[in-house]
């Protein structure tokens, strides 16, 4: 048992190692075959809000549930998906059960998002939003949601409703890539439970929890060789502490900000200490969420807990089923 990992942590991770809780894709030959991805797509009823003081994540959801026939208001959903202090930016957790409640709609979002995979996903009629760089970070660095609506390849761009830049954006494909890595190429989809096997088919191997943490880890340890970037880095140790490679994150957030600042790279205030803690590392972790409290000034929705998932990923790599603690 690791020394400086909370107890109530530690006893869900072995829960979710008791019951396997990432559940298995269902078996890819019963699912829809999804539209093949054309040169060019516009999803057409899309509106185009601009959004109130930080509200860019639920102005994007907004301009999503446009696309199914609702005309939610912003306020409200500021209010659902923030709540009241207006410094607050809105994580993806929330979506789901106040889409579901409030529309009869679901929400899903993952890490390890490709321009490919959302291209196919515009084309067969979703309409996700992903977390970026609102512009390049050489410029500002604000973090911010925004809804896809349409691509061109001969363009080489996607088409994009920005409650800060406006509708039909065009951001290239390289731009596009480039500033969502700092934030783990995360994307999130509305969409109608009649469609979750459509949706499903898409996204493929991903689905599954282990599946995609897996994924993103082993991209963003390639990237960070190949790129050696600051941002590349960071990336690599938020991947790696999502995989429960604790060791690994400590090493690359620490060559990463040895290469430059983490400002606005939201993850990093708490995914690196959380990474020293689960190490048993308590003072140092504590003496780096002091360094990095300041890495951005806008809290989040989401508490900063342990990540359990995480931790039941590295007592599952590391500790034979039988020595696991019972109590």
């Amino acid at each position: 048992m690791r020394s400086g990992v909370p107890a109530t942590v530690l006893a869900l991770a072995v829960l979710l190692l008791a019951t396997a809780a990432a559940p298995a894709p269902a078996n890819a030959g019963s699912l829809p075959t999804p539209k093949e991805a054309p040169a060019s797509f516009v999803i057409p009823d899309m509106k185009h809000v601009w959004q109130s003081l930080n509200n860019c994540g639920p102005a994007a959801v907004v301009m999503a549930l446009s696309t199914f026939g609702v005309d939610a208001n912003q306020e409200v959903a500021r209010l659902a998906l923030r709540g009241p202090d207006v410094r607050r930016g809105m994580g993806p957790q929330g979506v789901d059960p106040w889409v579901k409640e409030n529309f009869g709609l679901r929400s899903m979002w993952r890490n390890n998002g490709t321009n490919d995979l959302i291209k196919r996903l515009v084309a067969n009629g979703f309409a996700p939003m992903v977390t970026q760089w609102m512009q390049d970070p050489s410029v500002s660095r604000v973090a911010h949601w925004r809804t896809v609506r349409g691509y061109d390849d001969g363009q080489g761009v996607f088409f994009v409703n920005d409650s800060m830049l406006g509708n039909m954006v065009a951001l290239s494909y390289d731009w596009f890539g480039r500033n969502w890595q700092s934030f783990q190429y995360r994307y999130m989809v509305i969409y109608r439970p009649d469609d979750e096997g459509l949706l499903q088919a898409i996204i493929g191997k991903d689905w599954s929890e282990a599946s995609v943490r897996q994924a993103l880890y082993e991209r963003s340890k390639a990237e960070a060789l190949a790129q050696d970037t600051n941002f590349a880095w960071l990336n690599y140790g938020e991947a790696s502490y999502a995989n429960g490679m604790f060791e690994e994150a400590v090493a690359a957030f620490a060559h990463g900000m040895s290469m430059g600042s983490a400002s606005g790279v939201f993850g990093v205030r708490n995914s690196y200490p959380q990474a020293l803690r689960a190490l048993g590392k308590k003072q140092e972790a504590d003496k780096i969420a002091q360094t990095i409290n300041g890495i951005t000034p806008v809290p989040s929705t989401a508490a900063p807990a342990p990540d359990s998932y995480a931790m039941y990923l590295s007592i599952r790599r590391s500790t034979p089923f039988e020595q696991l603690p019972t109590e």
